[in-house]
C-alpha cells in the first residue's frame, strides 16, 4: 500500500487526463491536490513526510501553479525533467562528499528488510552504479523535453506513460543483472537457494530510516 501511495500523483495525472477528455488543465489540478493528499496523509497514516515526497510536491506546486496561471502546459511538461535533474544533482553531490553514497544506503536498507542481509559489493561497484543512476536521470530529464517541445501533448502523455515505463523497466534490468554479476557466489547461494545459515548483519551505522527512495519519479 505504502508503495502504490508513492505513485498517487502520477496515477490521478494521467487518469484525469485520459478519461476528462485530455484536459492538460484538468490534469494539472489533479496532480496538484493529489500531491498535497499525498503529504497530509503520509504525516496522518505514518506520521512522517519523505522527502522525496517532499521534494516532489514543492515542484508540482510550482510548475502546477504557472500552468494555470498562464494557461501554458509547458510548465507541467518540465515537471519531470526538474525532478530527474534535482535527483541527478543529489546523487552527484552525495559521491563526492560521503563514504557511502545516497544509493547505496538505500539499496543495503533494501536488502536488510527484504532479504535479511546485504549483498556485499566493493565500494567502486556502488560508485559505479551511482554514477550509472546520475546519467539515467539526466538521459530522462533531456528526453522529456525533447518530447515535449517536439510533439504534442497528447503524444507526450502517451510517451510518458509508456516509453517511460518501458525504459524505467530496462535500466532497473540492467542495474539488477549487474548487481548479480558482481555478488559473491555466496550471496547467490543465500538469495536464490534460501542458504542463509550465516547471515552477514546489515552495517552498524545502517539506518531504519534512509535517504528518500531514489525510486521512480512520477
Amino acid at each position: 500500500m505504502k508503495q502504490l501511495f508513492d505513485y498517487l500523483p502520477v496515477v490521478v495525472f494521467f487518469g484525469l487526463y485520459f478519461l476528462g477528455g485530455r484536459d492538460i488543465m484538468l490534469a494539472t489540478q489533479g496532480i496538484m491536490a493529489a500531491s498535497v493528499v499525498q503529504i497530509v496523509l503520509g504525516w496522518l497514516v505514518w506520521r512522517t513526510v519523505k522527502r522525496m515526497h517532499l521534494m516532489v510536491f514543492v515542484i508540482t506546486m510550482i510548475f502546477g501553479t504557472l500552468t494555470l496561471l498562464f494557461r501554458d502546459p509547458v510548465f507541467i511538461k518540465w515537471r519531470p525533467s526538474i525532478i530527474s535533474f534535482v535527483l541527478a544533482a543529489v546523487l552527484l553531490v552525495g559521491h563526492f562528499l560521503r563514504e557511502r553514497n545516497l544509493l547505496q544506503r538505500l539499496c543495503e536498507s533494501l536488502m536488510a528488510s527484504g532479504f535479511g542481509f546485504v549483498v556485499a559489493l566493493s565500494k567502486k561497484d556502488w560508485q559505479r552504479l551511482n554514477l550509472a543512476f546520475v546519467l539515467y536521470f539526466v538521459f530522462l530529464g533531456l528526453l522529456n523535453l525533447y518530447i515535449a517541445f517536439r510533439f504534442s501533448t497528447d503524444f507526450w502523455m502517451t510517451f510518458k506513460m509508456f516509453g517511460f515505463s518501458a525504459i524505467q523497466m530496462l535500466f532497473y534490468g540492467c542495474v539488477i543483472g549487474y548487481i548479480y554479476k558482481r555478488m559473491p557466489e555466496a550471496d547467490r547461494q543465500r538469495l536464490f537457494h534460501g542458504k542463509n545459515d550465516d547471515p552477514t548483519p546489515p552495517p552498524a551505522n545502517q539506518e531504519k530510516k534512509d535517504d528518500d527512495a531514489v525510486r521512480d519519479h512520477q
